[in-house]
């Protein structure tokens, strides 16, 4: 039977192979760099590896109730990678074609990377010890920084119209913001499972 400690650290693992995509993801959107971006791709085959590793040990333990809130989680993990994956190929787009966003588009997006790094790091802590403080601290900030990102898409058309940003590079950038808005939703979802199966791990442990 996998132990909540065994349950805990897969879920560890899937939030630092995310963490690290992003840091890549961060650095070749930043120095405008591929050698960042060629490393993604096998950090996302280690996180949908390690999802689907953790659905398997779920489906063997199906009639345990100490696990039920868990079984969308790994699903959640993949719909990341999925995000993911979509802003490598929007960044990997940009730094090979040498497009360029302007100012307030690169502070736009290092916004969002830093606020998706301290999501993730919230919900890293979520894992160790969670508490509805907690959770509601990670889905009120998902809530603002999905508003964050449609502001930003307002405002990236207004350049547009304007001509500070051209048509070339508005496609990549609103993919990118999208991007962020499925990855910060599904850990939203992610840290409302947890707190769940937190919640009935102690009611069970309560009436034994």
């Amino acid at each position: 039977m996998i132990s909540q400690s065994e349950v805990n650290n897969d879920l560890l693992g899937m939030i630092n192979h995310t963490k690290e995509m992003l840091e890549m993801l961060d650095k070749g959107f930043k120095k405008h760099n591929p050698d960042f971006l060629a490393k993604v791709e096998g950090l996302e085959a280690n996180l949908y590896k390690d999802s689907e590793k953790l659905l398997k040990s779920l489906l063997d333990e199906k009639d345990a109730k100490d696990i039920k809130y868990i079984f969308p989680v790994p699903e959640h993990f993949n719909r990341i990678g999925k995000g993911l994956n979509k802003m490598f190929n929007a960044i990997n787009k940009k730094v090979t074609d040498d497009i360029l966003f302007s100012d307030k588009s690169v502070n736009e997006a290092n916004k969002l990377f830093s606020e998706l790094q301290e999501l993730l790091n919230g919900l890293a802590n979520c894992i160790n010890k969670c508490t509805r403080e907690l959770v509601k601290h990670i889905r009120s900030n998902v809530k603002e920084l999905c508003e964050q990102a449609d502001e930003y898409a307002i405002f990236h058309e207004d350049r547009l119209i304007s001509g500070v940003c051209t048509p070339k590079n508005a496609p990549i950038y609103l993919d990118i913001l999208e991007s962020f808005k499925s990855i910060a939703w599904h850990v939203g979802e992610i840290s409302r499972n947890i707190a769940k199966d937190s919640e009935s791990n102690k009611k069970h442990s309560t009436d034994r």
